[in-house]
């Protein structure tokens, strides 16, 4: 039996809205991991001044610009380890994040990569990029907002090439429940074969992708569960991708 990778901890956060990207089984090194990872950061920094400047490390913070030359080192040092040995298992992937700083709580993000696994399992792979008020505030509405999250959502997807990924709110999470991959989402991509299988419902905004995949979107105001209009596109777009959820899993590609 093995532990979890051990990443970032930040605590106590209501992480309102998150975008949550998964893959299946992918076998990387440390090195092609932090190419990947500081691809997103990359281009994060050119969506909007809120994702400027960066903290990592697991086991103490630093400067991401400061060791973005030997991230590779710091993506190793999260590597899965056995629980009983100690010893790592880098076929069960690693864990490494970041979070900005210098800014305002209701504009902070944090970003948590568990990747790099191999296992046979559903979805193994992900990358989250979450908002980070304090709890009981709420993030502020202009880092929450459409044209940030759609650009967020499509460079988390160019850098990591997963199958899915949504963008949502916790409270749409709360009312159906977060066992559904391919449930009610804000925005919605899927990846070029699983594109092919569905036709979006014309109640959302369905934009096809140069590298074959699919984003749909329910709305370009910031999601609200108590907007009618906002959850009723959601909804039609889950039923659109039904035929997803009983598809064997893990596919075996």
């Amino acid at each position: 039996m093995t532990r979890p990778p051990i990443g970032i901890e930040i605590k106590g956060k209501s992480k309102d809205f998150f975008i949550g990207a998964d893959w299946e089984a992918r076998a990387e090194t440390p090195d092609n991991l932090a190419a990947r990872f500081l691809r997103m950061i990359d281009a994060l920094k050119e969506i909007d001044p809120v994702f400027s400047l960066w903290t990592c490390g697991a086991r103490r913070p630093e400067k991401l610009e400061e060791v973005r030359d030997r991230y590779a080192a710091e993506v190793a040092a999260g590597v899965a380890r056995d629980e009983w040995t100690n010893k790592p298992c880098p076929e069960e992937g690693y864990s490494f994040g970041a979070f900005t700083r210098n800014t305002p709580k209701a504009r902070s993000f944090s970003v948590l990569c568990r990747t790099g696994s191999q296992l046979r399992n559903v979805f193994g792979n992900r990358v989250t990029l979450s908002t980070e008020a304090d709890i009981p505030s709420r993030p502020d509405e202009n880092v929450v907002s459409y044209r940030i999250f759609r650009a967020a959502l499509l460079a988390i997807v160019d850098a990591w090439d997963p199958v899915h990924a949504r963008a949502m709110s916790h409270p749409l999470v709360r009312t159906y429940g977060g066992g559904i991959f391919f449930g009610p989402a804000w925005m919605k991509y899927l990846c070029p074969w699983l594109a092919e299988m569905i036709t979006p419902p014309s109640t959302v905004l369905a934009e096809r992708l140069p590298n074959g995949g699919l984003l749909m979107t329910a709305t370009t105001e910031t999601f609200d569960v108590d907007n009618p209009a906002h959850m009723a596109a959601a909804k039609d777009m889950a039923k659109a991708m039904a035929p997803l959820d009983r598809l064997p899993w893990p596919s075996g590609r």
